[in-house]
Protein backbone atom coordinates (compact mmCIF):
# COMPACT_ATOMS: atom_id res chain seq x y z
CA UNK A 1 0.00 0.00 0.00
CA UNK A 2 2.83 2.18 0.95
CA UNK A 3 4.21 1.91 -3.56
CA UNK A 4 0.32 2.72 -4.44
CA UNK A 5 0.22 5.47 -2.47
CA UNK A 6 3.80 7.04 -4.06
CA UNK A 7 2.13 6.21 -7.25
CA UNK A 8 2.35 7.33 -10.14
CA UNK A 9 5.93 7.53 -10.22
CA UNK A 10 5.90 8.00 -14.07
CA UNK A 11 5.41 10.53 -16.29
CA UNK A 12 3.82 8.69 -18.89
CA UNK A 13 0.31 8.20 -18.65
CA UNK A 14 -0.22 4.50 -19.96
CA UNK A 15 3.06 3.24 -17.75
CA UNK A 16 1.64 5.36 -14.70
CA UNK A 17 -1.73 3.18 -15.63
CA UNK A 18 -0.43 -0.17 -15.84
CA UNK A 19 1.78 0.01 -12.58
CA UNK A 20 -1.03 1.16 -10.66
CA UNK A 21 -3.88 -1.57 -11.78
CA UNK A 22 -1.08 -3.83 -11.19
CA UNK A 23 -0.61 -2.96 -7.69
CA UNK A 24 -4.67 -2.51 -7.57
CA UNK A 25 -4.29 -6.13 -7.98
CA UNK A 26 -2.03 -7.41 -6.01
CA UNK A 27 -3.00 -5.45 -2.74
CA UNK A 28 -7.13 -6.77 -3.77
CA UNK A 29 -5.46 -10.69 -4.20
CA UNK A 30 -3.35 -9.92 -0.75
CA UNK A 31 -6.46 -8.69 1.30
CA UNK A 32 -7.84 -11.77 0.56
CA UNK A 33 -5.58 -14.25 1.05
CA UNK A 34 -4.51 -12.97 4.34
CA UNK A 35 -8.27 -13.27 5.19
CA UNK A 36 -7.85 -17.11 4.45
CA UNK A 37 -4.58 -17.60 6.43
CA UNK A 38 -6.33 -15.89 9.34
CA UNK A 39 -8.78 -18.71 8.90
CA UNK A 40 -6.63 -21.18 8.39
CA UNK A 41 -5.19 -20.07 11.91
CA UNK A 42 -8.50 -21.37 13.72
CA UNK A 43 -7.12 -24.75 12.26
CA UNK A 44 -3.69 -24.58 14.39
CA UNK A 45 -2.24 -26.20 17.32
CA UNK A 46 0.65 -25.72 19.39
CA UNK A 47 2.59 -24.07 22.20
CA UNK A 48 1.62 -20.16 20.10
CA UNK A 49 -1.99 -20.89 19.50
CA UNK A 50 -3.06 -18.28 22.47
CA UNK A 51 -0.68 -15.39 20.71
CA UNK A 52 -1.44 -16.64 16.91
CA UNK A 53 -5.05 -16.75 17.38
CA UNK A 54 -4.63 -13.07 19.46
CA UNK A 55 -2.82 -11.62 16.37
CA UNK A 56 -5.19 -13.19 14.02
CA UNK A 57 -8.21 -11.08 16.25
CA UNK A 58 -6.23 -8.01 15.59
CA UNK A 59 -5.54 -8.48 11.81
CA UNK A 60 -9.33 -8.87 11.34
CA UNK A 61 -9.94 -5.93 13.33
CA UNK A 62 -7.68 -3.98 11.48
CA UNK A 63 -8.33 -5.34 7.32
CA UNK A 64 -11.81 -3.53 7.18
CA UNK A 65 -10.14 -0.37 7.87
CA UNK A 66 -7.20 -1.09 5.82
CA UNK A 67 -9.19 -1.95 3.03
CA UNK A 68 -11.29 1.30 3.09
CA UNK A 69 -8.02 3.18 3.18
CA UNK A 70 -6.71 1.41 0.12
CA UNK A 71 -9.99 2.44 -1.62
CA UNK A 72 -10.00 5.87 -0.53
CA UNK A 73 -6.43 6.06 -1.86
CA UNK A 74 -7.89 4.41 -4.85
CA UNK A 75 -9.69 7.99 -5.12
CA UNK A 76 -7.17 9.98 -4.79
CA UNK A 77 -5.38 8.82 -7.61
CA UNK A 78 -7.53 10.43 -10.03
CA UNK A 79 -5.94 13.74 -8.59
CA UNK A 80 -2.40 12.70 -8.62
CA UNK A 81 -2.70 11.70 -11.97
CA UNK A 82 -4.37 15.00 -12.93
CA UNK A 83 -7.87 13.34 -14.87
CA UNK A 84 -9.74 15.63 -16.09
CA UNK A 85 -12.24 17.25 -13.42
CA UNK A 86 -9.54 16.23 -10.63
CA UNK A 87 -7.12 18.96 -11.80
CA UNK A 88 -5.62 20.29 -8.82
CA UNK A 89 -3.46 24.21 -8.57
CA UNK A 90 0.12 23.68 -8.56
CA UNK A 91 0.54 24.43 -5.08
CA UNK A 92 -2.39 22.00 -3.65
CA UNK A 93 -0.59 19.44 -6.50
CA UNK A 94 2.74 19.81 -4.28
CA UNK A 95 1.39 20.13 -0.59
CA UNK A 96 -1.17 16.24 -1.97
CA UNK A 97 2.76 15.13 -3.21
CA UNK A 98 3.88 15.59 0.14
CA UNK A 99 1.08 14.35 2.13
CA UNK A 100 1.13 11.09 -0.15
CA UNK A 101 5.08 10.97 0.35
CA UNK A 102 4.40 10.99 4.54
CA UNK A 103 1.48 8.51 4.33
CA UNK A 104 3.94 5.92 2.55
CA UNK A 105 6.67 6.25 4.90
CA UNK A 106 4.24 5.80 7.65
CA UNK A 107 2.59 2.40 5.85
CA UNK A 108 5.85 1.27 5.58
CA UNK A 109 6.54 2.22 9.15
CA UNK A 110 3.50 -0.28 10.16
CA UNK A 111 5.02 -3.13 7.71
CA UNK A 112 7.93 -3.04 9.41
CA UNK A 113 6.78 -3.13 12.93
CA UNK A 114 4.41 -5.89 11.95
CA UNK A 115 7.29 -8.17 10.63
CA UNK A 116 8.88 -7.50 14.04
CA UNK A 117 11.22 -4.67 12.71
CA UNK A 118 11.46 -1.77 15.34
CA UNK A 119 10.79 1.16 13.03
CA UNK A 120 9.61 4.80 13.43
CA UNK A 121 8.85 6.09 10.37
CA UNK A 122 5.75 9.04 11.61
CA UNK A 123 7.71 11.49 11.68
CA UNK A 124 6.10 14.72 9.31
CA UNK A 125 2.63 12.68 8.78
CA UNK A 126 0.38 14.71 10.90
CA UNK A 127 2.32 18.24 9.78
CA UNK A 128 1.88 17.21 6.19
CA UNK A 129 -2.10 16.40 6.83
CA UNK A 130 -2.18 20.35 8.35
CA UNK A 131 0.09 21.03 5.52
CA UNK A 132 -2.17 20.20 3.03
CA UNK A 133 -5.00 21.49 4.60
CA UNK A 134 -3.64 24.51 4.91
CA UNK A 135 -2.40 25.13 1.03
CA UNK A 136 -6.34 24.17 -0.05
CA UNK A 137 -7.54 26.49 2.44
CA UNK A 138 -4.96 29.40 1.43
CA UNK A 139 -5.64 28.98 -2.20
CA UNK A 140 -9.16 29.01 -2.05
CA UNK A 141 -9.02 31.87 0.33
CA UNK A 142 -9.44 34.34 -2.33
CA UNK A 143 -13.22 32.65 -2.89
CA UNK A 144 -14.19 32.95 0.72
CA UNK A 145 -17.73 33.95 0.42
CA UNK A 146 -18.56 30.38 -1.08
CA UNK A 147 -17.73 26.43 -0.62
CA UNK A 148 -14.38 25.17 -1.79
CA UNK A 149 -14.27 24.05 -5.10
CA UNK A 150 -16.11 20.70 -5.94
CA UNK A 151 -12.39 19.50 -6.45
CA UNK A 152 -10.68 20.51 -3.77
CA UNK A 153 -13.54 19.63 -0.81
CA UNK A 154 -13.69 16.26 -2.42
CA UNK A 155 -9.39 16.22 -2.54
CA UNK A 156 -9.13 17.65 1.56
CA UNK A 157 -12.31 15.41 2.88
CA UNK A 158 -10.75 11.96 1.41
CA UNK A 159 -7.41 12.88 2.71
CA UNK A 160 -8.81 13.94 6.38
CA UNK A 161 -10.34 10.54 6.01
CA UNK A 162 -7.04 8.80 4.87
CA UNK A 163 -5.23 10.42 7.60
CA UNK A 164 -7.81 9.68 10.30
CA UNK A 165 -7.66 6.13 9.38
CA UNK A 166 -3.84 5.58 9.15
CA UNK A 167 -3.08 7.85 12.54
CA UNK A 168 -5.68 5.36 14.40
CA UNK A 169 -4.29 2.09 13.03
CA UNK A 170 -0.86 3.32 13.32
CA UNK A 171 -1.66 3.85 17.17
CA UNK A 172 -3.02 0.69 17.30
CA UNK A 173 -0.37 -1.52 15.21
CA UNK A 174 2.62 0.41 18.13
CA UNK A 175 0.49 -0.32 21.22
CA UNK A 176 0.09 -4.12 19.35
CA UNK A 177 3.39 -5.09 19.13
CA UNK A 178 4.36 -3.71 22.65
CA UNK A 179 2.20 -6.22 23.90
CA UNK A 180 2.92 -9.23 21.73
Amino acid sequence: MAQFAREPLSKDLRVAAERTFSLRETINSTFDEVRALADAVLLETGPSRRQDLALRSQILRWQPRLRVLFITRVALWRYRIRIPGFELPAPVAAAQQEFDEHLADVLDGMADRMSGKTSDRRSGFRSSVAGLEKTIRTYDSGNSQRALPAQLGGLLSLSRKIANLTISLDNEMSVHGQTL
